[in-house]
């Protein structure tokens, strides 16, 4: 964290969103898909989660969210070794048009996740190929066209407290391929470009509580730093850290439990680069959300 504050102090702040980062997916939790030690189970499960709100307090680009998810776990080893494809969007809207409902940008995110189980926790690897696309706003003469794909690496290790249950998460992105488009260009070599970044580490905790049978409340909170290298490409070239960023954000809320959450929720977030418009912009984004998610195998 010392490393970290220091960097930050002497940076400019920018840099990438990630579609998932208020959740956590493992399918090993998911028992139910469980299969006998040494033996194979195809198509093990599926799962999914959605969420949809409004921003409280933002910019002028951010009146409106939606995120969608799914995942598939095409292969589950006994009960230790899972390998999922999921796939996640973020959708914003901004209020300029007469129903105060204007598509803004999508954000996507798909890829292969492989989850070990170990005797403290659980390891995950994989790969993500994310991107960002314009809603109509050739219209409007600014486009900004964003590639980030990584290899990840997690760790996972489950958390207790009184009757509280949880998990945290250790996360390392290096990324392979950085795509950063812009109309009009508008990169003046003062601030960090997804074409110059090299690798985010980063931390989350995710805990949840009964109240009753049918109702609780949850919790999360995640914090990202990304460093960027000195050389614009569109592939890694691991030449130095130039400068480095932080991201960050806390949601809580209540939860109307069952075999599904029901989820209404307050977020704040400090998003260093929203990634909307072609100038970077950052962003304390406030909302108010209902989502629906897994318990099984989402936290």
């Amino acid at each position: 964290m010392v490393v970290v504050v220091i960097l930050v102090a002497v940076s400019i702040v920018w840099s990438q969103r990630f579609t998932d980062r208020t959740i956590v997916i493992n399918p090993l939790l998911d028992t139910t898909a469980a299969c006998p030690s040494g033996q194979w189970n195809w198509m093990a499960s599926s799962i999914g989660w959605g969420e949809f709100g409004s921003y409280l307090e933002g910019d002028a680009e951010h009146a409106w969210i939606q995120r969608l998810g799914a995942a598939i776990e095409l292969v589950r080893i006994g009960s230790h070794t899972s390998v999922a494809f999921t796939s996640d969007i973020e959708f914003i809207a901004n209020p300029d048009n007469n129903i105060r409902f204007n598509p803004r940008a999508v954000f996507w995110q798909e890829g292969f996740l492989v989850t070990f189980r170990n005797s403290n926790g659980y390891w995950q690897i994989g790969y993500y190929h994310r991107c960002k696309h314009d809603v109509d706003n050739l219209t409007i003469g600014r486009e900004r066209a964003l590639i980030y794909g990584s290899v990840l690496a997690k760790y996972l290790w489950p958390l207790t407290l009184e009757r509280w249950e949880g998990v945290g998460v250790l996360r390392a992105d290096v990324f392979t391929i950085r795509q950063d488009d812009r109309t009009p260009p508008t990169d003046d070599g003062n601030f960090p470009h997804h074409k110059r970044m090299t690798a985010t580490v980063g931390a989350s905790f995710h805990a949840r509580r009964a109240l009753t049978d049918l109702l609780g409340i949850y919790l999360a909170s995640w914090l990202q730093a990304t460093a960027y290298g000195t050389t614009m490409s569109t592939y890694p070239t691991f030449d130095g850290i130039r400068t480095a960023t932080l991201n960050g954000g806390i949601t809580a809320g209540i939860a109307i439990t069952g075999q599904s959450h029901f989820r209404i929720g307050l977020t704040w977030e400090y998003l260093a680069d929203t990634g909307v418009n072609p100038q970077p912009e950052h962003s304390h984004l406030v909302s108010l959300t209902v989502s629906i998610v897994n318990p099984r195998a989402i936290w």
